[in-house]
């Protein structure tokens, strides 16, 4: 009797693989919601954990460095969650109130990656797709930030968080000076960011909220751009490419002089808005975190040269022979995200 077999082929793996990647994101998205309508702490803290859980299965990939990244996030976030249940538990039973704003900031700022946790930022992201780098640089911020922002926090504690909320913004302008690597540079951004939107929530959640949106869009157009390049590191841009590869990476540069808040680039409206919103509530805070982010503007550029006057040969003949409809789908998506929504953008900050 013959003995029949049956073969996994790889479409059906790419099938399950696919279906198991869109059920994590559905997950991620409905731990977000969870904390955000939620009513109480606990609430909170279960959409938390589901978001959690949703983003280590969308994260975890298929080579042996993607899984360990994901295996440092997931002993960090543990470890960050066990200290916020810690605190809220303590405040639900009133128990221990002295030790409440320890605990649950603790716990906020392992989870978020603040100054003096700001260690496994870079080293997670480092060998992440960049899909699970926007995740971990936009949307894992969303439900503890705005827990952070409606926690009733004594004054000291407030100074407390803004301080660290500097620092966190000065080690993450000054880390990614000379980092080869996009993703760990990346990495370095968002804890540069992260300073700013700490301070934001601090001062109202309606700023913060501007604040994520168009540094989330601008995230989300720059890592999908480098995604559909196989840009990585900076060997990536020695591999041979043809007209429209070289074209690509000169409009890709753009979100990178965006982030940088060069004008006349969209990005330079998050710093002009930050300083507007926070100088009368934390002027020293504003002026230092202004100040770093002139190291920001340091390696952002040195990414720009990398990409445009390494290959600057080839991208004078931009409209020539050799591009197609995708490089036009590129480079019109960043010149409206970087460009066109600038000046929409300083008319919102002035009123």
């Amino acid at each position: 009797m013959m003995e029949t077999k049956f073969v996994f082929s790889p479409k059906i793996y790419s099938l399950l693989y696919s279906i198991c990647s869109l059920m994590a994101l559905v997950v991620l998205m409905c731990g977000v919601v969870g904390s955000l309508i939620s009513s109480g702490v606990l609430g909170v803290w279960v959409g938390m954990e589901v978001n959690f859980l949703g983003a280590i299965c969308f994260m975890s990939g298929v080579y042996v460095e993607e899984s360990e990244s994901v295996m440092k996030y997931f002993i960090i976030q543990v470890v960050g969650s066990c200290f916020l249940i810690l605190g809220l538990l303590m405040l639900l039973y009133g128990e221990f109130l002295v030790l409440v704003e320890s605990f649950s900031m603790m716990g906020l700022a392992i989870k978020l990656g603040i100054f003096p946790f700001h260690f496994w930022v870079p080293g997670v992201m480092s060998s992440l797709s960049w899909f699970s780098c926007f995740v971990i640089s936009v949307v894992q911020k969303v439900a503890p930030l705005w827990l952070l922002s409606n926690f009733c926090l004594g004054s000291g504690v407030v100074n407390v968080v803004e301080v660290l909320g500097v620092l966190t913004c000065l080690v993450g302008c000054v880390g990614g000076i000379g980092m080869l690597n996009y993703r760990a540079l990346m990495g370095y951004s968002s804890l540069s960011h992260l300073g700013f939107m700490v301070i934001l929530c601090l001062v109202e959640m309606g700023l913060f909220w501007s604040y994520l949106v168009i540094y989330g869009l601008l995230n989300l157009g720059l890592m999908a751009s480098l995604w559909s390049l196989s840009i990585y590191s900076y060997s990536d841009l020695l591999k041979e490419g043809g007209v429209s590869f070289y074209t690509e990476l000169m409009w890709v540069s753009f979100y990178f002089l965006s982030l940088a808040g060069v004008p006349p680039f969209s990005g330079i409206f998050l710093k002009v808005y930050f300083l507007v919103s926070c100088l009368t509530f934390a002027p020293l805070g504003c002026i230092l975190c202004l100040m770093s982010s002139v190291a920001s503007v340091y390696f952002y550029l040195g990414v720009v040269i990398d990409m445009v006057v390494y290959w600057g040969k080839s991208t004078c003949i931009m409209f020539g022979k050799g591009n197609n409809g995708y490089t036009y789908l590129i480079s019109f998506v960043s010149a409206i995200m970087n460009i066109g929504i600038g000046y929409p953008l300083f008319l919102f900050c002035g009123t």
